[in-house]
């Protein structure tokens, strides 16, 4: 049986079911911290509660060099801008979040999609090294996609071999785990969603994890305005910085995130015990922890899918396709296939009924 905490927000049954909602902390404990800011009167430019909740993700993550941004896409473009990547080669994933490709655009890189696994869905490293190995790249950008880790090992050998940079999109996987360690020890930058829909989040926020300290430092300056702490401008920048009032909301969900990741992962295992046979998961050869932030699933074909939402629709659910590669109209795709995934409904404090009726809508066998 799921266990739940039922907080300020009542779940009905007959109301719509959507793919996610954003977890609310104790009020009173965020106000409580919203008087500090108010007596402060220091809203944002590192205020002692983003101080805090760097060090304390920093702590949680087992990292050193943690950087706190106003968003997940700026992290990318950050990273992007870092790595040099204008006018170069780019090697990506066209299974993603839009940001993944868009924030390269913004950066004039050109982009080139290699194919993804079956199984994964992430990155395939033979693909990857097929293109490598026949022109120069000036990054890979991979995506944990749904929070599953690629398969970093090969990722790593890649990157050695071909000495080429890793920026990689971990949106999703802020806990996940490749063989027992962080994933956070693999590639050159890690950038991270803060995002309200997301299972750790700040409303709006994102963070930057590097390999190396010199990485960390030129970033601190660019994410404001490529000011140094004399406030000379040693290149341009950018203001990418995390408010006070949001960082309150951060270390307010961190206090829970232990709950919230024990809560979700628990969902996760019905709806797995439930949906077995009826449709394909994520999966990985490697040994891998996966964060719970997602519930995707995979179907035989597009029709398929197309019948699971309409089914789903007539009983106010309202799950979401991820992602859409055709929706980057500005660039061509090299995807053999796109899976016919689709994301159900995940939540905190998400009721088993709904997991059961939400199972009951799927097709009998996959």
């Amino acid at each position: 049986m799921l266990k739940y905490k039922l907080s300020s927000v009542f779940f009905c049954m007959s109301k719509p079911l959507y793919v996610t909602q954003p977890y609310l902390p104790d009020k009173e404990k965020y106000y409580r911290l919203l008087d500090g800011v108010f007596e402060r009167n220091q809203l944002t430019n590192g205020g002692p509660l983003l101080e805090d909740l760097t060090g304390r993700l920093k702590q949680y993550l087992g990292v050193k060099y943690l950087l706190l941004v106003a968003n997940g896409t700026l992290a990318l473009q950050l990273a992007y801008k870092m790595k040099g990547i204008a006018n170069r080669k780019v090697l990506t994933t066209p299974y993603t979040f839009a940001a993944t490709a868009t924030a390269l655009d913004w950066q004039g890189a050109q982009i080139e999609f290699s194919d993804i696994d079956p199984q994964s869905w992430n990155l395939c490293p033979k693909a990857l090294e097929s293109h490598l190995s026949k022109e120069e790249f000036g990054a890979l950008v991979p995506v944990n996609l749904f929070g599953m880790p690629c398969h970093l090992d090969a990722l790593e050998t890649l990157r050695e071999r071909y000495k080429v940079p890793i920026i990689y999109d971990s949106a999703h996987a802020l806990v996940s785990r490749y063989k027992g360690k962080s994933i956070f020890e693999y590639g050159d930058i890690h950038c991270i969603s803060f995002h309200a829909t997301k299972l750790f989040h700040t409303v709006e926020g994102g963070a930057m994890i590097f390999r190396d300290e010199a990485d960390y430092e030129r970033a601190k300056r660019l994410i404001n305005f490529g000011q140094d702490q004399f406030g000379n401008v040693s290149e341009a920048g950018i203001n990418a910085k995390m408010s006070e009032v949001h960082a309150a909301m951060g270390l307010c969900v961190l206090d829970d995130l232990d709950t919230i990741i024990a809560n979700r992962q628990n969902a996760i295992n019905i709806y797995k015990e439930r949906l077995k046979g009826k449709v394909q998961f994520q999966s990985a050869k490697y040994d891998q922890y996966t964060t719970p932030m997602y519930m995707p699933v995979a179907f035989k074909n597009e029709e398929q899918l197309k019948l699971c939402i309409k089914s789903l629709n007539d009983q106010q659910i309202y799950p979401r396709k991820y992602f859409s590669p055709e929706a980057l109209a500005f660039t061509d795709i090299s995807l053999k296939k796109t899976p016919s995934i689709l994301c159900l409904p995940l939540f905190y404090s998400m009721p088993e009924s709904a997991i059961a009726k939400i199972a009951n809508c799927l097709p009998y066998e996959c």
